[in-house]
């Protein structure tokens, strides 16, 4: 009986220091994992920070070509000349986009928003077939896998910024790069204070003004909405303002339409798959990237 009892105690033992050796195994693989994720994450960041180092250059200001008319009566045949003005606004990237395509050539542009780490370049997959092909939600711009990604627009969109909307998406990583940064907007007093998004193409320079931050549902608005019909710009218009959210917020005094071109930006809400936050800003401002 004694023996017996001694048997299942050593099985009891056996077991446990078997289950114990399992669960180590399966925290250390755990760890593991999520240190190599950590480290991949950490290697992409550096390497958006070797390239913005390389490539982009902050500006106070900017010059913007204006053709006035001479103090001095000129020759019929002879043009009027350009005098160069001042961009009256403050940080805008100047961006070498030929060092940016060294590295890869599906860059199209360079999105910065003020006040947030948000200043990445933006990647459109040229070489895909599908509309709404999102390769770069899990691609670096170096071609490794995993996150962050990259900011990207879908191929539905034009690489130059020309539709009615242009939409971008970004992780919102836990260190707050890539789009995180879009959640400072949740602030009242942020959103006040932070009015323009900056997008430098090759050829031009465009000003946003952000008319509103919503908490939307998770629906693919490129898919949702035909963009080519006047309708269909404005359901998506009245669908912003009908988002009833508490958290939303609103620039009353700026005035969209159908006839404009806006830039969605798309980020997630954690805890929270039903919803996206989107940015939304309108063009007000065009210039030539020279």
């Amino acid at each position: 009986m004694n023996q017996r009892k001694r048997n299942k105690n050593k099985q009891n033992r056996q077991i446990k220091v078997a289950v114990s050796v399992v669960l180590s195994l399966i925290i250390l693989l755990c760890v593991g994992v999520l240190t190599a994720r950590l480290v991949q994450q950490q290697r992409a960041q550096e390497e958006y920070d070797r390239l913005k180092e390389a490539a982009v250059d902050k500006l106070a200001e900017t010059k913007k070509p204006e053709t006035k008319k001479p103090e001095t009566k000129l020759e019929p045949e002879e043009p009027l000349k350009e005098e160069e003005v001042m961009i009256p606004y403050e940080g805008i990237p100047q961006v070498d986009f030929s060092a940016l395509w060294e590295e890869n050539t599906d860059v199209c542009g360079w999105i910065s928003v003020p006040g947030t780490q948000v200043d990445y370049p933006v990647l459109r997959n040229h070489a895909s077939n599908d509309p709404h092909d999102a390769y770069y939600l899990d691609y670096c711009i170096d071609g490794t896998y995993g996150l962050p990604g990259a900011i990207y627009m879908e191929p539905c969109n034009a690489g130059e910024f020309t539709d009615f909307n242009t939409a971008l998406y970004g992780h919102n990583m836990n260190n707050g790069t890539m789009f995180a940064g879009l959640h400072q907007f949740d602030k009242e007093e942020f959103f006040k204070e932070h009015e323009y998004a900056y997008v430098v193409t090759p050829d031009k320079i465009l000003v946003y003004r952000i008319f509103t931050k919503v908490k939307y549902d998770n629906r693919h608005i490129m898919m949702a909405f035909d963009f080519t019909q006047d309708t269909q710009r404005e359901d998506f218009l009245e669908s912003l303002k009908n988002n009833r959210d508490m958290t939303d917020r609103w620039r009353e005094d700026v005035e969209v339409t159908a006839d404009d071109r806006i830039l969605t930006l798309s980020t997630c809400i954690k805890g929270d798959y039903s919803r996206r936050l989107l940015v939304v800003a309108v063009l007000i401002d065009e210039y030539e990237n020279k």
